[in-house]
């Protein structure tokens, strides 16, 4: 585990300067960002540190994997006791607890659109400083961070794409600057995603991962482990599923089957035998992860908000048991089931089932966030693909390493959308999935056999009054 901690050990103690203050950096301060830039380690260093943010709770440490996110997309049985997450689950925004998550949501975001658009503005000053494979990988990374952060800011709170791609969206940073920018129009605003990500996947085509696999290259810790990267492949599974998000299924199709095509060497499916450690499952089924964050914290997440054995119910977030069964088709054989919910804890009569997937830290796996799956690839080539035995040999692959029978050709579309709300629980892609097809239902948490009506607007975010702060 050492070599993990060297890499993001600023996010806990700093490294010649702390993270914190690294990201909290005012743009006049001339002489700290020349001091910053001056030498390789300090462009390592301010890229580790905007992936180190991306744990923060208000993103990707809490807010848009396993809380805010998944109680939209009603994973939740809250009890009534809790007022702000029930307020959230019938999508009061204006309330308090809504306010309060679009703000944070909102600026720490930028906040970290804005350290990356310093360090593309750097790359380009400073090129001489980063020799050999350091000035592709840098940028491109940066490029792709830029672009994930804008999309999910997108996706929350932009229009409902599939409605209305011309509808004014949100402001889009491709430089590091005072003013506010303006917003973009929705296609325009994906355009700009989109170009990111392909710039990013030009630059990133000499990536590690290439070569050397996920472990990546030895000779520095900044070139391995790069599945805790914006790596080359993650880039096209984003492009896979930017791309899908915008309706244009032969481009989402054709990256999906790009990683596709090297997964079973760079992304091999999870195992029973890791499953079935009996020291520590591998409930992330982490070899099949494309892009994963590394939180050394990740175990207190999990005290705090899913922990059965210790949290009453006005603060404990946890499926319905009977909600489970129906969703999973009383299926307890399924590998996401029988890793991730297995427990029970009981409550006032009613049996809730303990998620923990993101309980213990005594691994590698046992700290990752997961962002990209491969087997979203596998979703999305099933979905876009146009040749039924094509897509049916994607879906029942997909399937068949989940312990589940194969089906037929005329019941795909009918078990996707069964398989997107299986595959990501605590992973925050569900509710992205409702609003990119419009659904104006969803599944109760509390009502195996219900289903909770939404309106379009439901799916986009007030954007804060105050949305240029993160200056």
């Amino acid at each position: 585990m050492k070599k993990y901690l060297i890499i993001f050990m600023c996010f806990w103690g700093g490294i010649n300067f702390s993270c914190s203050n690294w990201l909290d950096i005012k743009p006049s301060d001339r002489i700290s960002e020349e001091n910053n830039f001056s030498d390789l380690a300090g462009f390592k260093k301010a890229l580790n540190g905007v992936y180190i943010e991306l744990n923060n709770p208000d993103l990707y440490g809490k807010n848009l994997s396993c809380e805010f996110i998944e109680i939209l997309a009603q994973r939740y049985a809250v009890g009534d006791e809790n007022k702000s997450n029930k307020e959230l689950m019938k999508f009061s925004y204006n309330g308090s607890a809504g306010r309060g998550k679009s703000t944070s949501i909102w600026g720490t975001a930028y906040k970290l659109i804005a350290n990356a658009n310093l360090i593309l503005k750097n790359v380009e000053q400073h090129r001489d400083i980063l020799v050999g494979e350091y000035y592709n990988l840098v940028k491109g990374e940066a490029l792709a961070l830029r672009a994930l952060l804008h999309f999910d800011l997108f996706r929350l709170f932009g229009p409902v794409y599939a409605e209305d791609s011309t509808a004014i969206s949100i402001p889009y940073y491709k430089e590091f600057q005072f003013d506010v920018a303006p917003s973009y129009a929705a296609h325009d605003f994906m355009n700009m995603v989109i170009a990111d990500l392909l710039e990013a996947e030009r630059l990133l085509v000499n990536d590690p991962i290439v070569e050397f696999g996920v472990k990546g290259n030895t000779k520095d810790v900044f070139l391995q482990d790069r599945n805790l990267r914006l790596n080359y492949y993650a880039v096209q599974g984003l492009l896979a599923r930017a791309y899908l998000y915008m309706g244009n299924n032969e481009r989402a199709l054709y990256y999906a089957e790009s990683v596709i095509k090297i997964q079973e060497e760079k992304f091999p499916w999870i195992t029973p035998m890791k499953l079935n450690n009996s020291k520590s499952a591998d409930c992330v089924f982490s070899t099949e992860i494309m892009f994963a964050l590394q939180n050394l914290d990740r175990n207190t997440l999990y005290t705090s908000l899913l922990d059965g054995a210790n949290l009453k119910l006005n603060s404990l977030l946890a499926p319905r048991g009977d909600v489970v069964d129906y969703v999973f088709e009383s299926d307890k054989t399924d590998y996401r089931y029988s890793s991730s919910l297995n427990g029970t804890v009981e409550i006032s009569g009613t049996t809730y089932r303990v998620f923990n997937k993101f309980q213990g830290t005594d691994s590698l796996y046992n700290q990752m966030i997961p962002m990209i799956r491969i087997s979203e690839m596998y979703m999305i080539a099933a979905e876009t693909s146009t040749d039924g035995p094509t897509r049916l040999g994607y879906f029942n692959t997909f399937r068949n390493h989940r312990n589940l029978a194969s089906v037929r050709e005329r019941d795909v579309d009918y078990y996707l959308e069964k398989e997107w709300k299986k595959e990501f629980y605590g992973e925050g892609q569900l509710f992205f999935w409702y609003k990119r097809n419009k659904k104006t239902e969803m599944q109760s948490a509390t009502d195996q056999y219900g289903t909770v009506s939404v309106k379009l607007s439901n799916y986009v975010l007030p954007i804060p009054d105050a949305e240029s702060q993160y200056n």
